[in-house]
Formats: C-alpha cells, sequence, structure tokens
C-alpha cells in the first residue's frame, strides 16, 4: 500500500484516536536555536495527534505567543522555556511550564541571561577566522536580528553555511567545541532564584534531562527549593535512566514531565510527539501550579 495513498492517511487517523492522549512539554523553535517556528511546531505536535505541546525556547518566551495563535482551540500550548541555571557549582536547566509570558522579573532575568548568550554568540564568532572560516558580516548580522536567544548552534549553522563543514555536527566537532573555554561564559540564574521566578509567574518548574550523577541529596536540596518535577521521558539512547528516575520521584514526591526536546527535523527519535507524557501526568504537573503558596 503507498504510503501516502488516501487509506494509510485514514488507518493513521484512527490509530491517533484509539491512542491515549499525550503531551510533548519539550520543543525549541527558532525563538532560540530550533529550526522549526513556532507555528510548525505546533503543526507537527497536531499531526503526531498530540493533547498538548509546550514551547519551551532556551532563556526566552519569544515564541509562545505564535504557537498560542498557531494552536487556537486544535490543541492546548504550555507556554514554557528552558532556563539556564547553576547549581552545586555546574549549569543545570531548568523547565518552566504554565508561565505568564508578561511578568516582569522573569523576563528581565531570562534577558540578561540572552544579553550574556548575545556576547558569547558574537566572540565565537569572532574567533572562527583563527580556525580558518569567514563569515560575512551580513550573514552574522541576519541570524542575530531573526533569533531572541542565540546559542552555539547559531555558530555551528554560520560554519555550514559558509561551506566550511557539511553538517552541523561536523561544524560543532571542527570548529565550535574547541572554541568553548576561548569565549565567555553565558550567565547562569541561580537554581534556587529561577524556581521562585517560575512559581511567580504562576508556573510549576522541572528540572530538564536530570545528569546520570545527580545525588538524592542534591535531588532533596532541589526539592526544599519548591521543584516540582523531573524529566524523567526523554529520548535518552540505549542506556535510558527513565525508570530510575520515575523511582526516584515517586520517592522524594515529584511530578513526572518530558518531551522530544525538538531542535528540528533531525534526528528523527527527536521530532515533535517521539517523547510525550500521558494526559494523566500533564494532568498531575499542572496540579502543581500553586502548591508552593498554600
Amino acid at each position: 500500500m503507498p504510503r501516502r495513498s488516501p487509506f494509510t492517511r485514514l488507518c493513521g487517523r484512527l490509530a491517533q484516536l484509539d491512542a491515549p492522549a499525550r503531551a510533548d512539554l519539550h520543543t525549541h523553535t527558532t525563538a532560540s536555536d530550533g529550526e522549526y517556528t513556532a507555528s510548525q511546531v505546533v503543526a507537527h505536535a497536531r499531526q503526531a495527534g498530540l493533547k498538548a505541546v509546550a514551547v519551551t525556547d532556551h532563556d526566552t518566551l519569544a515564541g509562545v505567543a505564535e504557537a498560542r495563535e498557531a494552536g487556537g482551540d486544535a490543541i492546548e500550548v504550555v507556554p514554557g522555556v528552558e532556563i539556564s541555571t547553576a547549581f552545586a557549582g555546574r549549569e543545570y536547566h531548568l523547565l518552566g511550564y504554565f508561565v505568564r509570558t508578561d511578568h516582569v522579573e522573569l523576563n528581565a532575568a531570562l534577558a540578561r541571561v540572552c544579553e550574556s548568550r548575545r556576547a558569547r554568540f558574537r566572540e565565537a564568532v569572532a574567533l572562527l577566522p583563527e580556525r580558518g572560516v569567514f563569515v560575512p558580516e551580513d550573514r552574522v548580522r541576519l541570524v542575530e536580528e531573526a533569533t531572541v536567544s542565540l546559542g552555539r548552534r547559531h555558530v555551528a549553522g554560520l560554519v555550514v553555511a559558509c561551506g566550511a563543514a557539511r553538517t552541523r555536527t561536523e561544524a560543532f566537532h571542527r570548529f565550535v567545541n574547541p572554541l568553548v573555554r576561548k569565549v565567555p561564559p553565558k550567565a547562569l540564574v541561580p537554581i534556587e532564584d529561577a524556581i521562585l521566578l517560575v512559581h511567580a509567574a504562576g508556573g510549576v518548574a522541572s528540572l530538564a534531562h536530570p545528569p546520570a550523577d545527580i545525588t538524592d541529596e542534591q535531588l532533596e536540596t532541589l526539592r526544599g527549593f519548591g521543584l516540582d518535577a523531573l524529566e524523567a521521558v526523554y529520548p535518552w539512547g540505549r542506556s535510558s535512566p527513565a525508570a530510575r528516575l520515575r523511582e526516584t520521584a515517586a520517592r522524594l514526591g515529584f511530578a513526572i514531565s518530558g518531551g522530544s526536546d525538538c531542535h528540528g527535523p533531525d534526528p528523527a527519535h527527536r521530532r515533535v510527539g517521539s517523547c510525550a507524557i500521558t494526559s494523566d501526568e500533564l494532568s498531575a504537573l499542572r496540579d502543581r501550579i500553586g502548591c508552593a503558596a498554600r
């Protein structure tokens, strides 16, 4: 049977009707380092049969309004953000869900991080000629004007666009990663402050893709800061810690979050909807709203 035949499409739609409702709560758009616009993320979420999708760009809420408009009444769009934070001497990422996009203090903190991202991006581009890559200024300016939250993926994209590398992965290995220690680090929000900001904006806070070496003691400290959830559903690969994270979450009293961490069409195992939580897990996460104030 041809893949795109009417019968094949009908079977796919019927399968979606029988499938349990799911929500992908980790996606990125062109507002940060994603390749899809917010509208395209929502379109892919609908195509995947999702009940809800969260736009969680790095350190910005700039893509949420477009996503909400695109979603309309057809799919729930959860306003979210992935905040670059500091905890225990290293960088952690914090996912904020259901946040108010007009919250002044949260937006001010995110703007400070984005400004440091912009400075780091410019430093990295300025160092590329040392590695034999010369990027036209107008191309750099176009990237800066198009994106609120700049990152290393943007530098790698410029390397590919200039023909110095065939793929973004090659660009990272040959050009971008060797520059990491030569450019200033981006600003990080102390994780306890980030959690407070998420709560103040009416949201819930989840630890994104928890590292394998995080300890129960550290998680208990984060719980004391008000952390609501752990991202257990994620495209981990072969050695998935999902079962361990679920057990830890149940034992320590965290809700579960999860999603694809989609940045674009590749890789396939990170496309919108490839990883998603259940409707019950979404409801449990939503129930955490306002818990810190009770």
